[in-house]
């Protein structure tokens, strides 16, 4: 199973929840999916810090501003998510375990 966590608080525990299946299935395409890109460190200055997926004990995925981070032990490779549709989509996944506030400041993040 996938868990994802929501990067959002700096003084208590960010939500996590787990994708269902069909869920993981469609999380792997939509990455592979998305352009390669550089290298690049995405800019944030709000409480929202993107979306952290564990992919596996050697897999992890971070999702923030357009730019997807694929960590694999020490070797990183990025991918471009443009139009945030991963980000939206892992929103969706997650949004009966989200608390209204943490809901509200990631739309207003991804829609800004």
């Amino acid at each position: 199973m996938i868990k994802v966590e929501l990067d959002i608080h700096s003084d208590q525990p960010n939500p996590k929840w787990l994708l269902a299946p069909g869920d993981e299935a469609q999380l792997h395409g939509l990455i592979a999916a998305a352009p390669r890109a550089n290298p690049s460190e995405a800019e944030n200055d709000s409480a929202y810090k993107g979306f952290v997926a564990q992919l596996s004990d050697e897999e992890t995925v971070r999702v923030q501003r357009g730019v997807i981070e694929i960590a694999r032990g020490a070797e990183r490779t990025f991918r471009t998510d443009g139009d945030r549709a991963v980000e939206r989509w892992l929103l969706a996944t997650g949004r009966s375990t989200l608390a209204p506030c943490d809901y509200q400041t990631v739309v207003a993040a991804l829609w800004d």
